[in-house]
């Protein structure tokens, strides 16, 4: 999009607006965001510009959890006393031609937000003790949310982490693609990649109905915690944010905890240029669990390592399948990049496995346990 055509979306939001310069986040898998610099009332500030996907059920709901969830970590009055640092919220800005919080423009819509100052991002952890300030930054979040009833949020994605869903979408996917059309070095990837999840398959689906007969209670939980949607303060290095809230829903906390684990456990993180070098880092899970248990211990952390393997294998079919439909969901940079996801997250899958022996003894001694059978069962997926 050419800078006049910014312009004109910008003055949507700021009247008086001049813009100066603008700055694409490459981060995110669903969304298109900028950060835009301009000169507004004669003084120079920043804030971001979204281009909103399509994959959302309504805009208005994604918007209205958005608004709802930060306004409640406004008045909540613990906001201000976490350890006499500050905690921030990617408030939406409303638009000035409509007094709403988006902006329709060439079959998109747009919205704002500010800017969080003094703050930076990563895709992979730089130090182990980020993990734990990222297990504390995580406690925060849903500490702050714990009072709000999770039934109030829309749904914002449907069938948002329901891997069974995803599952179902996979296998009928595989079966009516026509895989004679390929190459034949990009067929033998992608038909290896399903012969190792044809071993996973059978095994989930029993992992669905032993997790069925437990009791948990849903609450209000953030749905895409990775790493990247975490904001440091630029020179203590602790979080002060917890952004990306479209995704925000009435959930379970071992869903986040076990999404968030996926992502900081990958010390290369979740793009690599070799998925060879990925492999899942023990000791970042124990730092980000002592992080959290720091802030947040009133919850049963019974079945994580059950929920760090779904979480896992889900995005690994979440990302083949979008490559064998044509990349409809998730943004690409090239053709196979959906595929070479869905390696990356096998990859960090496998090193998983062979590691939840050791895993789950070190957990079992702070009192986190799995099922009895999970940790046998899964080794013969290897």
């Amino acid at each position: 999009m050419n800078f006049a055509k910014f312009n004109f979306i910008v003055k949507n939001f700021f009247l008086d607006s001049k813009v100066l310069n603008i700055t694409q986040v490459n981060s995110g898998l669903i969304n298109k965001t900028y950060i835009v610099e301009h000169l507004y009332n004669g003084i120079k500030s920043k804030f971001i510009l979204q281009s909103l996907s399509h994959i959302f059920n309504s805009h208005e709901i994604i918007n209205m959890n958005h608004k709802l969830i930060t306004d409640h970590i406004k008045k909540n009055k613990v906001y201000l006393n976490f350890d006499f640092k500050r905690w921030e919220a990617p408030y939406l800005i409303r638009c000035k031609s409509n007094n709403l919080f988006v902006f329709p423009y060439e079959s998109t819509y747009w919205r704002a937000m500010v800017y969080i100052d003094e703050a930076f991002s990563l895709d992979f952890l730089q130090d182990q003790g980020m993990a734990y300030q990222v297990g504390l930054g995580l406690a925060k979040f849903h500490f702050l949310c714990s009072d709000l009833d999770p039934s109030r949020l829309g749904n914002s994605i449907k069938n948002f982490h329901n891997t069974r869903y995803y599952l179902n979408q996979y296998i009928l996917t595989i079966k009516e693609y026509d895989f004679n059309k390929l190459d034949y070095e990009l067929r033998i990837r992608i038909e290896d990649l399903i012969r190792y999840l044809s071993f996973h398959i059978k095994y989930v689906d029993s992992l669905f109905t032993t997790l069925s007969k437990i009791s948990m209670k849903k609450v209000v939980i953030h749905g895409d915690p990775k790493l990247s949607n975490f904001l440091f303060d630029m020179q203590d290095k602790y979080v002060v944010s917890l952004i990306d809230l479209d995704t925000v829903t009435s959930g379970y906390l071992l869903t986040d905890l076990a999404d968030c684990i996926r992502s900081i456990s990958n010390l290369v993180g979740e793009d690599p240029k070799d998925k060879e070098n990925v492999s899942f880092d023990i000791n970042s899970c124990k730092y980000f669990i002592s992080g959290y248990l720091s802030l947040n211990n009133n919850h049963s952390f019974s079945f994580l390592p059950e929920f760090i393997y779904l979480i896992i294998f889900e995005l690994v079919i979440r990302f083949l399948t979008d490559f064998l439909r044509s990349n409809r969901y998730f943004q690409v940079k090239y053709e196979t990049h959906n595929l070479f996801r869905a390696e990356v997250q096998y990859k960090l899958l496998s090193s998983f496995i062979s590691q939840i022996p050791d895993f789950s003894n070190e957990l079992g001694e702070i009192g986190i346990s799995s099922s009895s059978t999970f940790v046998s069962d899964v080794q013969k997926l290897i």
